[in-house]
């Protein structure tokens, strides 16, 4: 089963304001998404701390379970810190978002039939790349088999309103690859999405079913008026200051063929230029969502 992935690049401005931007992706983005689920976990009372330590059963099998944790700078090292996730745990992550973070997670599973770690039902990130510290990724996801209609609303109102706050240098919602690259990047380039961010606002990092467009690029496209104009689709929205959210089809799965092609050719400008690469991996990776052409 493949990952869905939403992620929202901004700029760090001061830890302070990344403490406060990180507790309520992480806590109030995770209840967002799995609303009840979320609640009772945080109130079960059959964790094992321990089970973080130790290769102990987490907890009743097939009860819910989950972790924070936060990798921090300090004397010249990071460190890990983690708990597991109840409501009596969540001040000690408050504490650790005020430090230097490099990542902080939260994590929900579902336990298996042994009272282990099994499905994975959804991860909240925020990370600064080790290679780009000047830059914050938010991040979310879940597995594709989860991601249907309602969850698709929820996740696409989270990322909307996050972005509506942070001015993003780019943002989307599609399939988990490889070291939080998107699909332009891992089939044109640079290897590294640390390597794409300090340039997000002049080429877009890649285009997706649901994406923001930042606003120095969208304001190079016509704005939200003009990419309305250019194509039929399905939602976009001018945000606070100028980005333009693009929802290309109402559901995940129409993002393929001539709808690919279109979102492709009005973002073309903004693209980094190459021709997209298949690999022998491709058999085994989700399906390919960009179009094989070079924008020269």
């Amino acid at each position: 089963m493949h990952e869905i992935r939403c992620e929202i690049d901004t700029e760090y401005r001061s830890t302070e304001a990344l403490a406060d931007l990180a507790w309520r992706w992480l806590v109030e983005g995770a209840d967002r998404l799995e609303g009840e689920s979320f609640r009772e976990l945080l109130d079960s009372t059959g964790q094992v701390e321990e089970s973080l330590k130790k290769s102990v059963p987490c907890g009743p099998p097939g009860s819910l379970w989950g972790f924070l944790s936060a990798h921090i700078v300090g004397r010249g090292r990071v460190t890990n810190r983690s708990r597991v996730l109840t409501r009596k745990n969540l001040p000690m992550l408050r504490k650790w978002l005020v430090l230097d973070v490099q990542r902080a997670e939260v994590a929900v599973y579902r336990l298996d039939d042994r009272g282990m770690p099994g499905e994975e039902l959804l991860r909240m990130g925020v990370a600064r790349d080790e290679s780009s510290r000047d830059w914050v990724r938010l991040s979310a996801e879940t597995s594709e088999g989860r991601f249907g209609p309602a969850a698709q609303v929820r996740m696409t109102e989270l990322l909307r309103d996050f972005s509506q706050e942070v001015d993003p240098s780019y943002a989307q919602v599609g399939y988990s690859l490889t070291l939080g690259r998107t699909e332009h990047e891992e089939r044109v380039g640079p290897p590294l999405p640390s390597m794409t961010l300090p340039q997000s606002r002049r080429l877009l990092r890649g285009y997706e079913w649901l994406m923001v467009i930042p606003r120095e690029i969208a304001q190079e496209l016509g704005g939200g008026n003009g990419i309305a104009a250019a194509g039929d689709f399905h939602r976009v929205e001018t945000l606070r200051d100028g980005a333009v959210l693009l929802q290309v089809t109402p559901e995940f799965d129409g993002f393929s063929g001539e709808v690919t092609e279109r979102t492709w050719r009005l973002l073309r400008p903004a693209l980094r230029p190459g021709m997209p690469r298949c690999f022998e991996s491709d058999a085994w990776g989700p399906p390919s969502r960009i179009w094989y052409a070079d924008i020269d």
